[in-house]
C-alpha cells in the first residue's frame, strides 16, 4: 500500500508526487498518457510559477525569457519594458517532463500509459482501478478539469473557457510577448515567443468567434501552423476540494486564473500543499480540511480577487484598457503581478482609489 497516490502526471500532480517523496512518503503517480506528450499552451511562466519550485528550471527547458511585452487594446499599444525578466517561456511537452522525472528522482513510483477509471474508498485506504488495482492511504486527483475521477467527485460544471492555439516557426528571435486585448468576447489573444517558434493563440468565455478572430491573426501576420484546441475553468477555485481521503488540485479544483487564464502556478503550489497536508495527516492526524484551508489562505482568496477583476474587464473593458492604455503607472502595476508576485487583492486595492469612474471605483472597492 502506498502513502500516496496521484492520479494526473501535469504540473499539479507532479509536484504533489515530487514534494510528497521528498517528505518520506512512498507515492504512486498514475498518468494516463506516455511522457513527454503534446500539451496546447502559451507556455507562459510567471515569476510566481518559477518561485514556488523547488529547483532551478534546467537551461535546456527554457525556450525564451522575456522583458519586453507589448499590450493592444484595439487599436492602441503600450510596451512595457524592464531590464529583469518578465516572463519564463517554455514548451509544456518538456517542462511537465522534467517535471515528473524530478519527481521519479525523488522516489516516487511513477506509471505512465495508465488510465485511472474507478475509485473506491475501503478501510483506511482508497483504492484505484487503472487496469489492475492500486491501494494507497490518501489520494491527490490532478486529472484536470475535465477528468472523468474529478468529475465524478465534483461534478459542477461552471464557466469554460476556450482557447485555440498555433505553433509556427519563428522568422527571428525577439524578447517580446505580445497580447491582444479588444477582439476576443471575454478573453484576449497572444503572441509569445518561444526561440525557433512563437506560440499564437487566442482565449476567452465568448467562443461564437473564436476561430474566426485566431484565423484572422493567423493570416494577418503571415502565419502558417495547424490550430489545437482545448478548454479551461474560468469560474474560480471549487468550494469542494476534497473529502475524506481525496484531495483536488489545480484544474482539477478550478484554480485557474480567471483574468488570464494561467494556472501552472497555482497548480504547482496546491500539489505541494496536498503533499505536505497529507504528510501531516499521516505522521499526526491532521484533518483533511486542512489543505482546503490553506489553499484558500494562498491561493483562494488571490483566485476570488482575480475573478472580480475579470467581471471588471468583461463589463467596463473600454473604461479598464483605456484607463491602463492613459496611464502608465496602472499597466505598470499590473505586470508587477506577474513579473514580481503583487496579489490580486493587492492590486485592486491599489486600483480602486484611482479608477476614474466613480461607479466603477465603488464596485471595485466593494469588492475587495
Amino acid at each position: 500500500m502506498y502513502d500516496l497516490i496521484v492520479i494526473g502526471g501535469g504540473p499539479a500532480g507532479a509536484s504533489a508526487a515530487l514534494e510528497g517523496a521528498g517528505l518520506g512518503l512512498s507515492v504512486l503517480l498514475i498518468e494516463k498518457e506516455k511522457f513527454p506528450r503534446y500539451k496546447p499552451c502559451g507556455g507562459a511562466l510567471s515569476e510566481k510559477a518559477r518561485s514556488y519550485l523547488r529547483f532551478r528550471i534546467p537551461d535546456e527547458v527554457i525556450d525564451a525569457e522575456v522583458s519586453r511585452i507589448r499590450i493592444f487594446f484595439r487599436d492602441r499599444c503600450a510596451e512595457i519594458s524592464r531590464p529583469e525578466r518578465l516572463s519564463t517561456l517554455v514548451t509544456r511537452s518538456v517542462f511537465d517532463d522534467i517535471l515528473v522525472r524530478r519527481a521519479a528522482d525523488a522516489g516516487a513510483e511513477v506509471l505512465f500509459g495508465k488510465k485511472a477509471t474507478g475509485i473506491s474508498e475501503e478501510d483506511g485506504c482508497v483504492r484505484i482501478m487503472a487496469g489492475e488495482s492500486y491501494k494507497g492511504r490518501l489520494l491527490v486527483l490532478a486529472d484536470g478539469h475535465t477528468g472523468m475521477l474529478s468529475r465524478k467527485i465534483c461534478p459542477g460544471d461552471g464557466m469554460r473557457g476556450v482557447c485555440l492555439v498555433s505553433e509556427v516557426a519563428a522568422e527571428e528571435t525577439n524578447d517580446c510577448m505580445e497580447i491582444h486585448f479588444g477582439e476576443v468576447d471575454r478573453g484576449y489573444a497572444w503572441v509569445f515567443p518561444h526561440g525557433s517558434y512563437l506560440s499564437v493563440g487566442a482565449g476567452g468565455l465568448g467562443s461564437s468567434n473564436i476561430r474566426v478572430i485566431m484565423d484572422r491573426l493567423m493570416r494577418a501576420r503571415g502565419f502558417r501552423g495547424r490550430i489545437h484546441g482545448h478548454t479551461i475553468p474560468l469560474s474560480g477555485p471549487s468550494r469542494y476540494l476534497g473529502g475524506r481521503r481525496t484531495m483536488l488540485c489545480g484544474d482539477s479544483a478550478g484554480m485557474v486564473d480567471p483574468f488570464t487564464g494561467e494556472g501552472i502556478a497555482y497548480a504547482v503550489r496546491s500539489g505541494q500543499i496536498a503533499a505536505q497536508v497529507a504528510s501531516e495527516h499521516l505522521s499526526d492526524g491532521c484533518d483533511l480540511v486542512e489543505y482546503q484551508h490553506r489553499c484558500k489562505r494562498e491561493i483562494g482568496d488571490d483566485l476570488r480577487a482575480s475573478f472580480l477583476l475579470a467581471r471588471i474587464m468583461h463589463r467596463f473593458p473600454d473604461q479598464l484598457f483605456n484607463m491602463f492604455m492613459d496611464d502608465r503607472s496602472l499597466l505598470e502595476r499590473y505586470i508587477d503581478i506577474h513579473s514580481h508576485g503583487l496579489s490580486y487583492r493587492s492590486f485592486l486595492k491599489w486600483l480602486a482609489p484611482r479608477a476614474p469612474a466613480k461607479l466603477m471605483a465603488s464596485k471595485i472597492s466593494k469588492m475587495v
